[in-house]
């Protein structure tokens, strides 16, 4: 059994990324609150130049031992998935490709399921949504 599975892309201006936001995912991993997937990679250059960073070569320690540590199946991001990202980066962009589960999630799937119960809907609000959510303008 699974729990639900997300995927993040995020941006980092001036192809600046130095694994520093690993360390809260490690954290989040360590919790058993996610479990990753799997991570990848990207910058395009200020000339447009994409270019796919190896996690495991990428010559950041700290990405390389993430990787190593946590991540499972590093075939479920593909070169499809890649070129996509590749198209929507601004020039001097990385971005960190992710695909989560939610962990914490299968004691409820399991309760859910014993009790005889099924997905009717799923989304999800976002934070910028909030003020919506609290009856604000």
């Amino acid at each position: 059994m699974r729990g639900p599975i997300d995927y993040l892309v995020v941006g980092f201006e001036g192809n600046k990324f130095d694994g520093s936001v690993l360390e809260a995912l490690s954290d989040a991993i360590d919790k058993n609150i996610i479990r990753v997937i799997a991570l990848g990679f990207v910058q395009k250059d200020t000339d447009g130049t994409l270019t796919q960073l190896n996690v495991t070569d990428s010559g950041d320690e700290v990405i390389a031992s993430f990787s190593q540590k946590y991540v499972t199946d590093d075939s479920a991001i593909t070169q499809d998935d890649i070129d996509e990202v590749g198209d929507i980066l601004e020039p001097d962009t990385a971005a960190g490709l992710l695909v989560l589960e939610h962990v914490w999630a299968l004691p409820l799937k399991k309760a859910l399921i014993d009790a005889n119960g099924y997905l009717i809907a799923e989304g999800r609000i976002h934070p910028e949504a909030q003020t919506e959510l609290e009856g604000g303008n």
